[in-house]
């Protein structure tokens, strides 16, 4: 029902700002924030290439409110892999698979605090705390809540314009046409999508999924990347998934504007600092992410502890709070950014020994003196 894969063709015409955004993951109040930002009105176009939904604490609000905007025309959403998953678990729901949807469900309300089947059981008088509730509701909801799974149901996987196309995780073939018959999930869920294809596109394909800090191996940065070589945009900003995300929003200026002249801007949260010394830049640093994130734990403290990276042999001092266990770390880096009286810092964590900041989309450490923002 939701897995189809659907193909929409729109010409845009000249004169119109085309913003685009990706992987909001239920995240409304960044939503809102980031379209108050760049100063969306009924004047622009704004895609939303998929993953609306989950791992977020508003899921059901963000789906909601996407709606109302599409209401004035000038909104146009794609599916995501994460929004076909959910909404296709609810409808496959049944009583010999109920008991690893609730425990899914709860590992989603330990590590993102709420469930997009919570928040829609709640919405029409429910209160899941067991596999037989979960099963109760599950007919109840999707009634309740028919517009909203029609409308996911309806989205399109991939949209082509006069000189973009946009699908979330990536096309299989070269041209828009052409991927028709590709599975739904090679599409949205297509990983590492900039390094793994071979194609050089005729249009530029402009995709999420895959947070941009995945294709940085040296330094961690979250700002959309352009690929002119394979003509492919990239934009996830791993709203809601890693410490110090961001929602990033590309402004085409145009439809008929040159890659040169594409631009975006970001929105985070995060506190900021002024800093009130220089900062040389680190050249000896390591980058941990998702797919190095393996560690020996050598001593633990009680802010930081000594780690080995057991992929690179370092051995270093991580906080506690970047520890999933005895044998995994969240994305991480010893960085020194370089940083110059002035610079202003969003803080992402502050320690005794400095904070962990992000400075133009790129995260680091800084240990110098600073100012608070002034509210």
């Amino acid at each position: 029902m939701f897995t189809q894969t659907r193909i929409r063709k729109i010409n845009i015409e000249s004169g119109r700002r085309i913003l685009v955004m990706s992987d909001i993951h239920g995240h409304l109040s960044y939503l809102k924030s980031a379209l108050e930002k760049i100063k969306f009105s009924d004047d622009d176009i704004l895609i939303i290439v998929g993953d609306m939904i989950s791992k977020g604490p508003n899921s059901l609000g963000t789906l909601q409110y996407i709606m109302e905007l599409c209401q004035c025309g000038n909104v146009i959403p794609l599916i995501g892999n994460v929004d076909a998953w959910r909404a296709q678990l609810i409808y496959d729901l049944h009583e010999e698979n109920v008991d690893i949807f609730y425990d899914s469900l709860i590992q989603y309300r330990k590590r993102w605090g709420s469930d997009f089947y919570d928040e829609l059981a709640i919405g029409c008088g429910f209160n899941i705390n067991s596999p037989e509730d979960t099963l109760l509701a599950k007919n109840r909801i999707i009634e309740y809540y028919k517009d909203e799974f029609r409308f996911l149901a309806e989205l399109p996987t991939i949209v082509e314009t006069q000189n973009f196309i946009f699908v979330h995780g990536g096309l299989v073939e070269k041209t828009a046409e052409e991927n028709e018959n590709v599975d739904f999930y090679q599409l949205t869920k297509y990983d590492d999508f900039c390094n793994k294809t071979n194609h050089v596109f005729d249009k530029y394909v402009i995709v999420g999924h895959w947070p941009v800090s995945l294709y940085n191996t040296s330094i961690q940065q979250l700002n959309p990347i352009i690929n002119r070589e394979k003509r492919i945009i990239s934009i996830d900003g791993a709203c809601g998934l890693k410490k110090g995300c961001q929602l990033n929003i590309l402004i085409i200026p145009d439809i008929d504007a040159s890659v040169n002249n594409i631009s975006y801007i970001s929105y985070d949260p995060l506190p900021v600092i002024y800093a009130l010394e220089d900062q040389k830049e680190s050249t000896d640093f390591i980058q941990i992410h998702w797919f190095n994130r393996k560690i020996q734990l050598l001593e633990t403290g009680g802010e930081f502890s000594y780690v080995e990276h057991l992929e690179s042999g370092r051995k270093l001092y991580i906080p506690n709070s970047y520890l999933i266990n005895e044998t995994d770390c969240t994305d991480y880096t010893d960085y020194l950014l370089p940083v110059q009286k002035g610079d202003m810092l969003s803080v992402i964590e502050k320690t005794s020994k400095g904070c962990i900041v992000k400075r133009n989309g790129v995260i680091g450490w800084y240990c110098g003196k600073y100012r608070e923002e002034c509210l």
